[in-house]
């Protein structure tokens, strides 16, 4: 039961690093100009590619604070990451991928006594691992 509510706490958690990260997405064209069908689609794919990756470090982060604070193993971390990536459809191997592994180091410090990310505003977690994903 405890690894059930962290897991429904990383979920929060790496949500709201989805939306924190992902909410600035550039727009260079005018409110009345129209993308370009294709290009549209192109930077819709980037856009959700790196949220994907988002929410997967935010997650990775969170499960490896809670390791270290022992309020988890690591064998219940290491079946609870998948599941939380599962939940919302995420491949697993995303946990692999170098630029996840990176900015989960990198937001790891900003992590509060709970493993959340209440401390760090919009903007500093948005440029803090913009560049990495």
């Amino acid at each position: 039961m405890r690894c059930m509510s962290h897991h429904r706490s990383w979920v929060l958690v790496a949500g709201t690093a989805v939306m924190l990260i992902s909410s600035a997405i550039p727009m260079d064209a005018q409110p009345n100009e129209r993308l370009d069908p294709a290009i549209a689609r192109k930077v819709a794919r980037i856009e959700l590619a790196r949220s994907i990756r988002a929410f997967a470090a935010s997650t990775l982060a969170n499960g490896e604070c809670l390791v270290e604070r022992g309020r988890l193993s690591q064998q219940q971390a290491n079946q609870a990451m998948p599941m939380a990536l599962e939940e919302m459809g995420i491949s697993t191997a995303v946990l692999n991928n170098p630029q996840v592994r990176k900015a989960a180091q990198m937001l790891k410090p900003h992590l509060d006594a709970d493993c959340g990310l209440s401390a760090l505003d919009e903007a500093k977690a948005r440029k803090l691992v913009a560049d990495e994903l």
